[in-house]
Order: structure tokens, then C-alpha cells, then sequence
């Protein structure tokens, strides 16, 4: 077997690092697939245009972004955590990008997104213990720690744990891998070609599996979960060993075929774990699942009267957070409109002595149609019918609705922001528990606690 340090055979098709970045973290093509829907990497976007420019890296953008994400999966993949980083990690991404200076930044970065993470695996903190000396000594040691207390200071979030993205199966299976019939037509019986060819791809399966350790060799094959897929990678480990040479590989190899096959070979690294309810999942089985596992392993009675308490204060609480957020958008909608309201009063002073551009006018008020069936009313009529009908929870909805409106249209009056503010406090008046007492004589009647006088 070649050894994980020897040197690497001739004409090596694909290498460790080609290798590795399509198991783990492909990339993406355009730096546009990391921009949308993600603030994290937006943030990051800004950051690197600044930096890009002033220091005179010439790496593209979407290449920056996919070392980033490549090197915070592969961390957790590595079978020998914080070992020899200069040569395995530094180095290497040097050699990679063709740039020494744009190794350090990938590293800044990867340094800044790992100290911001709320918990470390073992892995990232033997990996930020080793990296730290080496920051120390960069270009971009102030940039690492301007990012990363930037990323703590805002409200954006990084990821937990770093997703892998896998390439498909066919894109590592070589062009040389070809079935007994066309080895026999193609390269003869003993060519010499095939052999060279077969190390150096045995060569770069040895330096990511870590000489075919069984363990790492399952992580990897658990990155895809099609068991076609499985065996497919599987066969393309076991095609450059010979079986006199790798007795012990091959017989692993065949047993860990036959387990997928019979669906015996567990999906997960960590089955232990409560598995994460994906979004299609209903929400009320989830939470089932959860109550079931925080109460295991206690009486079944007392299982039932926690999960029922559990409930309660859930729903208790997601109706409390229901009412705090329309209160909060009520109360925002009042303050914009006021904000605005107070803004063109100063324009209008303003205006009496500086001739402003004129801006983009606001809707006109929707008039009434006469040859239509539209109706159309009055915001006094709106205001009186939810005052009289309405509930509290309705009543912000439709305060919010008619703040928004009033920004809409340019209705900034201070009688229709008092108009708008009347609605709830009505509602609470009009929803207070009153006791009504009907009496055919004043006298039945004594407000006193100790003594009730009753009529003759």
C-alpha cells in the first residue's frame, strides 16, 4: 500500500485535494447562489470587496467563498485534528488558489465564522488552538478580528454545523474505470499504463481515507444517502487495491457492500442524537416526538400530566408571542406614520425658503365612482364599526393596516393619527367585565359591606 507521506505516483488523476473538495464541499459556480437568502454571506460579501481590492488578491469571489465553506467541513472530517496545519491546511490552500495572500484571507475568515459559533466540536477547537499562532503572523490578523466581532456584535447567525455539498458519484468515478470486457480490449491483459494509473489513484484514496480506515471510510460513504450511490463509491475505493496486496481493505470494503445492501449500515455519524423534523414535517408530531424523549424514562402517568403541562405553557406562550408581535408592527406603523408626518411639516417650513427637487408624489385617495360598484369608505366609518364589532387581536391588525395606509396615501393628519389611536383603547373599555344591577327601588340598595337593606 502507499503510504499516506510518501511521495505521490506520476500522473495521479485526480489528487487529494480534488478528491477531497468533491466529497465534502463541490462549490457553487456563481457567487450569486451564496448571496441569496443568506445575510451571513451578504455580510461577508462586503466585507471581501474592501479587502479584495486593497490588498490585490486575484481570486475570484465565488472561489473565495467555496475554500471558506470547504475548509469549515473539512475540519470535522479530519482524522488527525490539529496535526501538522502548516503543511496539510496552510500549504495546501496556498497551492490551490496560487496565492499565498489568498490562503491567509481564507483562513481569516474561516477563524472569524469558527470563534462566532455558539458551541465547537472537538475537531474545530484542537483546529483554533493550532491556527491562532499562525493568524498572529498574517496581513490580515486585524481584518480576522474586526470580522469576527463584527459577526458577534450583529444579529446574523452562523451556522451550528457546516453543511457538506457532496458532487454526484459519476464525476468521481475516473474515465479509466471501464468493465472486464473493455479492460481487455483497451489496455490488454498486463499494460503497464493501467498499473501507474491504478497506484496513483490508490494513492489519493489512501491519503483521504487515512489508509483505509474503516471509520473514516464510513463517513464518507455516509455523505451520500442513496444506497446505489453508497455502493457506487464503495466500488470505486475498492478498483485501484489488488488482492494479494490488500487482503484486509477488500474484505472491509465487501462487508461494508453487503451491510447496505441488507440495511443493516446505520444513515447517521451520530445516531444518538434526536433526529431534526424537516419542514414538511407536521409540527405537532414533531413536538411529540420531542415530549417523548425529554420524558423517557419516567412513569407513564406522570409522562402524561407533564406533556399536557408542557402543552399549555407552549400554547400559552406562542399566543403571548402572537400579541407582542401585532403590537409591535402596531406600534411601529404609528411611529413611521408620525416620523413621516413631522418630516414633511419640515419640508413645508423649508420649502418656504429653499425650492426643493420635487419627489415622487403620493397615491391620490381613491375617489367614488359613480358609474361603478365600488364602494368606498370613510376612515371614521372603519374606525367606529371595529370599535363597536372588533376584537382586541383584530383591532392592531386593523390599526396596523390603516397606519399603513396613512403613509400610503399621504393622509398624515394629526386628527387621523388621534382617529387611529382611539381604536384600541375603545376595544379594552368596551371588553372590561361590568356588573349591571337592576333594582325597582332605590332604596333595595345600600353601598355599604356590612349591612343590605331589602325593600318591603
Amino acid at each position: 500500500m502507499v503510504g499516506r507521506n510518501a511521495d505521490p505516483p506520476k500522473n495521479v488523476t485526480m489528487t487529494f485535494s480534488e478528491l477531497n473538495r468533491k466529497l465534502l464541499f463541490h462549490g457553487q459556480q456563481e457567487v450569486t447562489d451564496y448571496l441569496r437568502n443568506s445575510p451571513l454571506n451578504r455580510f461577508l460579501y462586503k466585507k471581501f470587496l474592501g479587502i479584495l481590492s486593497a490588498s490585490g488578491i486575484e481570486v475570484p469571489m465565488v472561489t473565495l467563498f467555496n475554500e471558506i465553506y470547504y475548509q469549515c467541513v473539512r475540519i470535522n472530517y479530519d482524522v488527525d485534528p490539529g496535526v501538522d496545519l502548516q503543511r496539510r491546511y496552510w500549504a495546501e490552500e496556498a497551492t490551490w488558489l496560487h496565492s499565498s495572500e489568498g490562503a491567509q484571507l481564507v483562513f481569516c475568515a474561516v477563524w472569524a465564522l469558527l470563534c462566532v459559533k455558539r458551541e465547537h466540536s472537538f475537531h474545530e477547537e484542537c483546529f483554533l488552538s493550532v491556527l491562532a499562532p499562525y493568524l498572529r503572523n498574517s496581513a490580515f490578523c486585524h481584518f480576522a478580528e474586526d470580522l469576527a466581532q463584527e459577526l458577534h456584535a450583529s444579529s446574523i447567525s452562523v451556522p451550528d454545523r457546516f453543511p457538506v455539498m457532496t458532487c454526484p458519484v459519476s464525476e468521481i468515478v475516473p474515465e479509466f474505470s471501464l468493465t472486464k470486457e473493455q479492460d481487455k480490449s483497451f489496455w490488454g491483459y498486463n499494460d503497464p499504463s493501467r498499473a501507474i494509473i491504478m497506484d496513483a489513484w490508490q494513492y489519493t484514496w489512501a491519503n483521504v481515507t487515512c489508509n483505509y480506515a474503516h471509520s473514516v471510510i464510513e463517513k464518507y460513504v455516509r455523505l451520500y444517502p442513496d444506497q446505489d450511490d453508497q455502493l457506487k463509491l464503495i466500488a470505486c475505493m475498492k478498483e485501484p487495491l489488488y488482492p494479494k496486496k490488500h487482503p484486509e481493505e477488500l474484505c472491509f470494503l465487501k462487508e461494508l457492500s453487503q451491510r447496505i445492501t441488507t440495511g443493516s449500515f446505520d444513515p447517521e455519524d451520530h445516531p444518538l442524537l434526536p433526529p431534526t423534523p424537516s419542514p414538511e414535517t407536521d409540527e405537532e408530531e414533531a413536538d411529540e416526538r420531542l415530549f417523548c424523549l425529554l420524558l423517557e424514562g419516567t412513569e407513564e402517568s406522570r409522562n402524561l400530566d407533564l406533556a399536557k403541562r408542557y402543552r399549555e405553557e407552549r400554547d400559552a406562550l406562542k399566543s403571548q408571542l402572537e400579541e407582542m408581535q401585532k403590537s409591535h408592527a402596531l406600534e411601529l406603523a404609528r411611529l413611521e406614520a408620525e416620523y413621516k408626518a413631522v418630516t414633511e411639516d419640515l419640508l413645508k417650513e423649508n420649502g418656504k425658503l429653499i425650492h426643493w427637487p420635487s419627489k415622487k408624489k403620493p397615491k391620490p385617495l381613491p375617489q367614488a365612482n359613480t358609474g361603478s360598484n365600488m364602494l368606498v369608505f370613510s376612515i371614521n366609518d372603519v374606525v367606529a364599526h371595529v370599535k363597536e364589532r372588533f376584537s382586541k387581536s383584530a383591532g392592531e391588525e386593523i390599526s396596523t393596516m390603516l397606519y399603513r395606509f396613512a403613509l400610503e396615501y399621504g393622509v398624515l393628519t394629526e386628527e387621523t393619527f388621534k382617529l387611529i389611536d382611539s381604536i384600541m383603547p375603545a376595544i379594552q373599555k368596551r371588553d372590561l367585565p361590568q356588573q349591571t344591577f337592576e333594582f325597582a327601588n332605590v332604596s333595595q340598595f345600600n353601598n355599604n359591606p356590612g349591612t343590605v337593606v331589602n325593600g318591603s
